[in-house]
């Protein structure tokens, strides 16, 4: 019912906002033009201090009643506004492009401002960098677009949104996540719309997130939905793209042939000869028919079967294998269709504004089982009810429908690894079961198992502005934002689980906030000031449930009914409240000398009495240096100014009741239930408190055509929240606390430049570079090397790994590679290793600690433990491998307009990580076990002493699993990360206006686009941004990245 009367509602306001047109008499009458003379239709034209105006035609014509010598303002996005007098009845208007200038207008917290005034570190894009962009969520389409903040895909599953880092974060393993904003609306970008986008502020200075207190430590991300136009007749707007879609990189792996010779071939070299399997379980003669493998020999009389490929056996010539040979990489991974819809209304009358949408995007998904869907309605109004009352209101509504692989390890890892010999379908067409439940076919596993994830996403605010003077204004605005989901998976029945089992889950969460601000803005001679002041109530509330259960009795009803077995069943509560006071006092001096100062003071109920306040202080200062006299003669310099912030701001990323502690109702007592402490309580737990200290210059040269947005930045974190380890005697195993401090340092950079501006030719360019660092500043004292928690200690004392006062974070380790053994006598020398268990030749008995020939012999790590006085490896023979988050980011945009045609290209780029291909480490074993398939690299693999080459020895099948020389975390299959990626490239064509107008349409655009064409880059078979996370480097089991093509238009009314 409450969904129902949320799309009502939306639906309602939809409609009746494309009613509102506006008539004007005509006494001055003209035609608005571009520079090269073209008509220029929807340029607003209001009389300047009034809200009465009209819009231009179709071909830039117009009519207005104005009195005389009023100031007529001409308005229209992407150019120039001028401001002419009304003293004849015939004025003609020519409106130049707007250069990328300083001058742009940026959302602040409770307000905008001109960025001339602006004294903090903030960074704008447009909402046109992205609308054109085939990508199913909107921080796909910011990759590289804002200088001091990271979008990277950890999983680029359908749907799924991307991680962002604003300067690095603040914290260390608690939330690193911004404070998202959607029209003041604290949401996620999940369900959002590119097309609905007007603007993308970042907010990055503690100066600037000072007004957002306590959830501002990690920076702020402020979404501008469009609004109506106001003095403009209905404006409609149709657009309809699709894509082809497919996997950006895949593995080289053999074919079915390579496979066996290359299997069948390392045992006859090897020192296990018993174990010369053909991928399946019979030695002698192969696999049965029935067998999941297909891999036997050639019965005599007998002709290869259909479907079917032979080879001489490698080690027994004289007999013929037959097998079959599957690509399952190319079952897992296809070619597919995305869709994406759109309808919008926009217009005005003098004392209303709207502008509504809908759409419809469908994303098919490369991989098996998985897909995305999503519906969104939307609608923005602002209405004048007199000239002091205003209202605005913004409603947003979405549905999504999702599915994905329940473990992404079994079916993408594990069904990549499927053998080429094995498969795909049995006699009766039914696919095969793979090795097991843990490595089943792709195919199978499709098969028998459906789920599914419907998310529904509700959006809405109100805002009452009342001007009590011109100089003095009130807002009350009061939003909320409600998400609920609906999860559900069944399994058929079948060999690997015959009860069938069935999960649902389901979550809600509601956010609600009242503000109440008043802003008073005064301008006296060469004395500009604004004085804001505010109070903000915040409540969040959900609740989850889920529960399994297995038994139905049929395939045929996967509900939780239907299964009398439960096997699992928990559910939560929760709820969370933050009040908060702010306030903001900016000063300018003949708009030559700034100064701003916020603050704000917030209490949440995370944490107990005594700490539940926090205040949060921001001061910054500008210097306009290019109006001072000195600068006059400096030659192309049009804007130079100097700015300096500093700040503090909070993060109270924590569990919502962990200070308090909670009761877990697990517990029996005498057969009854009870309750037990299951969280340690901290009544001591308190904000984390980030200071921010920023100096930066913005530089505007040679007439606008050159821009340069400077900040260097500081950023250090204290009262760090941090999950401790505790004795098991207390009874729990962790507690969070406040430890230490930790630092974030760098710089960024964005350049804009306008290259050549003709009458027929534009090319313009931008630049983002970002460089960030850390470093861990102290921790509490706990008598190890640094105070390090975690990590390993050595036999003398010192120490690596885990986190430790002046190192920085991020790092990870694995083992170092000095040589290959080439034979038996370097063999018997080898040094001791803890995790292997070779072959001796001389007695045929397995010795533990024993290498073979062609195994890595690794480097040992000094002042590590010893065996027997001699040197052995083990888990402290560990070296520095890389961090697995890049030290720069960035990236570089073109555009090039020739008449009616538009040419973009967009690369991006990290720098500084590394990936520990642990994917591709598996596609190097081919153990009993598991009957891996095996990567094309293995080819290059030790075979025979003198061998030099990067991979050890080949081992098929061995009991010692190769002596773990592709089974740990080591340099062999460490990459650097680095990469280039050509990200989007589109070609655009707008239809001659003579033409269209004919038509009645004011705009058709068609346009031709691609989406993450290709990585440069050492890493293959995932995307070099897998993996570049805080913990880990790792590319295990990921969704590889997604290449798309994508043709569109777009046609306006």
């Amino acid at each position: 019912m409450k969904i129902l009367f949320k799309t009502i509602c939306i639906l309602f306001t939809f409609l009746t906002c494309a009613v509102c047109v506006n008539a004007q008499n005509i006494t001055v009458r003209g035609t608005v033009t571009d520079d090269s003379g073209e008509g220029l239709p929807g340029v607003s034209i209001v009389i300047k201090g009034q809200a009465t105006g009209v819009i231009t035609d179709v071909n830039g014509h117009y009519a207005l009643s104005v009195p005389t010598g009023a100031i007529l303002t001409y308005t229209f996005l992407g150019f120039e506004s001028r401001e002419i007098k009304a003293l004849k009845e015939k004025i003609d208007v020519s409106l130049k492009p707007s250069s990328v200038a300083l001058s742009d207008v940026v959302v602040v917290g409770y307000g905008t401002q001109s960025r001339k005034t602006l004294t903090t570190a903030i960074a704008k894009v447009s909402g046109d960098v992205i609308k054109d962009v085939p990508t199913s969520t909107l921080g796909e389409g910011l990759k590289g677009k804002i200088a001091g903040t990271r979008f990277y895909s950890n999983n680029t599953t359908p749907g799924e949104e991307v991680t962002i880092r604003i300067r690095g974060g603040s914290s260390i393993n608690k939330s690193n996540e911004p404070l998202i904003l959607v029209d003041g609306v604290e949401r996620s970008l999940a369900g959002l719309n590119n097309n609905d986008i007007e603007s993308i502020e970042v907010l990055k200075d503690a100066a600037s997130t000072a007004i957002y207190g306590s959830r501002a430590s990690n920076g702020v991300v402020l979404v501008t939905t469009k609004n109506g136009t106001t003095g403009m007749a209905p404006q409609i707007t149709f657009e309809a793209t699709i894509a082809a879609q497919e996997a950006e990189t895949l593995y080289d792996f053999m074919n079915a042939k390579d496979y066996i010779n290359t299997v069948r071939s390392a045992v006859a070299i090897g020192p296990h000869p018993q174990y010369n399997y053909m991928d399946g379980y019979s030695a002698s003669s192969g696999n049965s028919e029935s067998s999941i493998y297909s891999t036997r020999y050639l019965k005599d009389g007998e002709t290869v079967p259909t479907g079917y490929k032979s080879m001489p056996d490698p080690l027994d010539p004289a007999k013929t294998l037959i097998f079959q040979d599957n690509d399952f990489q190319s079952e897992i991974y296809k070619r597919t269709l995305w869709q994406n819809y759109y309808a919008g209304i926009n217009g005005g009358s003098k004392d209303m504004k709207y502008n509504a949408s809908i759409s419809y995007l469908d994303d098919d998904g490369i991989a098996i089982t998985t897909g995305y869907n999503r519906m969104n309605l939307r609608n923005n109004m602002n209405v004048r009810i007199n000239p002091k009352l205003y209202f605005s209101l913004g409603l947003d509504y979405s549905k999504t429908n999702s599915s994905e692989f329940p473990n992404q390890m079994n079916v993408i890892s594990r069904g990549l690894a499927t053998p080429p010999t094995q498969k795909k379908y049995n006699a009766d067409g039914s696919p095969t079961k793979g090795y097991n439940a843990s490595s089943p076919n792709p195919l199978f596993y499709q098969y028998y198992n459906s789920n599914k994830k419907v998310t529904k996403r509700f959006s809405g605010f109100g805002k009452l502005t009342y001007y009590i003077l011109p100089e003095l204004k009130i807002e009350t605005e009061i939003s909320t934002f409600d998400q609920n989901y609906r999860y559900s998976a069944f399994e058929k029945a079948n060999i690997f689980n015959g009860l069938r089992t069935t999960t649902e889950r389901y979550g809600e969460e509601e956010r609600n906030k009242i503000e109440i601000y008043s802003t008073y803005s005064k301008t006296i001679q060469d004395h500009s000031f604004s004085i804001l002041g505010g109070y903000s109530y915040q409540k969040y509330k959900g609740q989850t449930m889920s529960a399994t259960v297995t038994g139905a009795s049929s395939d045929k009803v996967p509900t939780l009914s239907a299964g009398p077995n439960k096997k699992s069943a928990d559910s939560d509560i929760y709820k969370d409240v933050t009040i908060g006071y702010f306030g903001r006092v900016s000063y300018s001096f003949q708009k030559k000398y700034l100064l701003s100062a916020t603050f704000r003071e917030d209490a949440s109920s995370r944490f107990a009495d005594g700490h539940r306040w926090g205040f949060f202080p921001g001061v910054s200062v500008g210097w306009v240096i290019s109006k001072e006299n000195f600068m006059k003669n400096i030659p192309h310099v049009d804007e130079l100014k100097l700015r300096m912030s500093y700040g503090q701001t909070g993060n109270n990323a924590v569990g919502i009741y962990d200070a308090l502690g909670r009761y877990s109702t697990d517990a029996k007592y005498g057969g009854y239930a009870g309750i037990v402490p299951s969280t340690m309580p901290n009544y001591d737990l308190t904000w984390e408190n980030t200071t921010q200290f920023d100096p930066g210059f913005d530089l505007s040269m040679f007439h606008n055509r050159l821009n340069i947005i400077f900040d260097y930045f500081d950023k250090r974190t204290k009262n760090l929240l941090f999950s401790k380890e505790l004795p098991n005697t207390s009874g729990f195993s962790s507690v969070n606390t406040n430890i230490g401090e930790v630092k974030f340092y760098g710089f960024d950079l964005e350049i804009s430049s306008i290259n050549i501006k003709t009458k027929d030719l534009t090319w313009t360019s931008k630049l983002t570079y970002s460089f960030v660092k850390n470093k861990v500043l102290k921790l509490p004292d706990n008598g190890r090397d640094r105070n390090r928690i975690g990590g390993i200690t050595l036999a003398d004392g010192t120490a690596f790994g885990g986190i430790a006062e002046g190192e920085p974070l991020y790092r990870y380790y694995g083992y170092k590679v000095d040589h290959i053994l080439q034979n038996e006598a370097e063999a018997d020398n080898a040094m001791y290793d803890s995790k292997a268990k070779g072959f001796r030749h001389s007695d045929g008995k397995y010795v533990a600690g024993r290498k073979e020939a062609g195994d890595y012999e690794w480097k040992n790590r000094t002042g590590s433990a010893t065996k027997n006085g001699k040197d052995y490896i083990d888990s402290q023979d560990q070296f520095f491998l890389g961090y697995t988050v890049p030290h720069s980011t960035g990236g570089f945009n073109n555009t090039i307009s020739y008449k009616n045609f538009t040419f973009n290209i967009f690369l991006d780029w990290a720098l500084g990580h590394s990936i520990n291909q642990n994917s591709e480490m598996r596609y190097f074993m081919n153990t009993f076990a598991n009957n891996y398939t095996l990567i094309d690299k293995v080819k290059n693999c030790w075979k025979k002493e003198g061998d030099m080459t990067k991979y050890a020895r080949f081992t098929a099948n061995d009991p010692d699993d190769g002596n773990a020389n592709f089974s740990r975390t080591s340099d062999v299959f460490n990459y650097k990360g680095d990469y280039l990626c050509i990200r989007e490239i589109s070609i655009q064509y707008s239809m001659p206006r003579q033409l269209i107008h004919k038509l009645g349409m004011q705009d058709v655009t068609f346009t031709l686009a691609g989406n993450n064409l290709h990585y440069f880059t050492a890493v293959k078979g995932v995307s070099p941004e897998v993996g570049t996370s805080s913990t880990y480097g790792s590319s295990y089991y990921n969704y590889p990245p997604v290449r798309k093509v994508s043709i569109g238009v777009k046609v306006t009314f």
